[in-house]
């Protein structure tokens, strides 16, 4: 990273930034050419070998374009942002003085498509609770129709690299 000063290196902080992004910008190969497509998704911490891991999980049919691709080459790199806010620093006349704040991330990984019940609906769980849904008083889990998770691609992906980076007004 060229801007050591805006780097996000706390694994926590990085996550804490993924909480509050929306929309994840999928990228991966298909025909041999860079593709990236906007995802929503979900994702959880879990410890491994006394160490945090992160995966995180999108959805979709279950063909078409991105899935193809996926199956073909499942190593993939990811983009959220955040607070995106373009400012002119007081000066609009001058190009140079304008800027961007946000915070981002970026990670990189592979791709595993989930074919069983308790894998997808975990998966589609972690979706939906980052999405923001709630569970009702008296429910202990979310129920899918079956005929339609049978229907629904998800994919879990775990998370070899992930960096964080931070441009806030001081």
């Amino acid at each position: 990273m060229r801007r050591k000063d805006r780097e996000i290196k706390n694994f926590d902080e990085i996550i804490s930034v993924l909480e509050k992004c929306k929309v994840l910008h999928l990228a991966m190969i298909s025909d041999g050419k860079p593709y990236s497509v906007p995802v929503n998704f979900g994702y959880i911490v879990r410890e491994e070998d006394g160490q945090k891991k992160l995966a995180v999980y999108i959805h979709g049919a279950g063909e078409g374009k991105k899935v193809s691709a996926l199956k073909e080459n499942p190593s993939v790199s990811f983009s959220c942002e955040c607070g995106v806010q373009v400012d002119s620093l007081g000066d609009k006349l001058n190009a140079c003085k304008w800027t961007c704040f946000y915070e981002s991330v970026i990670g990189f990984g592979k791709v595993t498509f989930l074919e069983k019940s308790p894998e997808k609906t975990a998966g589609l769980d972690a979706l939906m609770f980052h999405n923001g849904y709630k569970i009702p008083a008296g429910i202990k889990t979310i129920a899918y129709n079956m005929m339609e998770l049978a229907n629904t691609m998800v994919a879990r992906i775990d998370v070899d690299e992930i960096t964080g980076k931070r441009h806030s007004r001081k």
